[in-house]
């Protein structure tokens, strides 16, 4: 079922962008009416990154789970063409996971600065769908607990991209509520937390640059929203 939706939203969105390359077409994709040129949202949601070793999709992408919200606006470019920009704060879940010991017990907050370019199709006329592909950076500060009463600490900025597929309902006029499921690439940690166990005081902390040297890692996202044409 998952493979024919998106073989149908695929296709739609492919229709839509050869209908844009010929005005008589463009009004099959975008209706009648001239179509707004701006809109802005707020979404919510939450991304793990994927834990190597695990074989079901519920463990695969509980790692250093992260929440937050953000708010984004878009602008048409032509016809099903579309470019965004957002801004979103998140932090690390208060959920309490049943997470293996060997996961680092990080205090994370980011802002995610973000551009993307996509393309939307219009599937019904209360129902419109999309992919979208983007880059940005994370501007975070990252700290874990060091013995009794030691924390380390470092602040890091870090280049992210994304491809996204999602979907969004008319409720009024003007008024969209939708969700979006994004594949992120972004910087992970994979420092072992069992080093940071010590029962000595004087023994000293290891350098942040070390705790926290970010690599490339794959993240899972997923994000509710509304949003209103301008």
């Amino acid at each position: 079922m998952r493979s024919a939706a998106a073989f149908i939203l695929v296709a739609s969105l492919t229709a839509s962008l050869t209908a844009a390359a010929d005005p008589d077409q463009l009004s099959l994709v975008t209706g009648n009416g001239a179509q707004p040129t701006y809109d802005i949202g707020f979404r919510v949601g939450g991304y793990g990154f994927r834990r190597e070793g695990d074989k079901t999709p519920a463990e695969g992408w509980t790692e250093c789970r992260m929440n937050g919200f953000g708010l984004f606006a878009d602008r048409v470019v032509r016809g099903p063409i579309y470019v965004e920009a957002g801004l979103d704060a998140y932090s690390s879940s208060n959920l309490i996971e049943a997470s293996p010991t060997t996961d680092l017990p990080i205090d994370r907050m980011s802002g995610l600065l973000s551009v993307a370019g996509g393309v939307r199709a219009n599937l019904t006329p209360w129902l419109r769908g999309y992919v979208q592909l983007g880059a940005g950076v994370e501007l975070t500060r990252v700290s874990v607990q060091y013995g009794d009463d030691q924390t380390i600490r470092d602040d890091k900025a870090m280049p992210m991209g994304f491809f996204g597929v999602g979907a969004d309902l008319r409720v009024a006029k003007s008024t969209y509520v939708g969700a979006t499921m994004r594949m992120l690439v972004m910087g992970n940690f994979d420092y072992d937390a069992m080093r940071l166990q010590t029962t000595n005081q004087w023994v000293t902390p290891p350098a942040p640059s070390d705790v926290f040297a970010a690599s490339p890692d794959l993240a899972a996202q997923g994000q509710f929203y509304i949003r209103h044409d301008m």
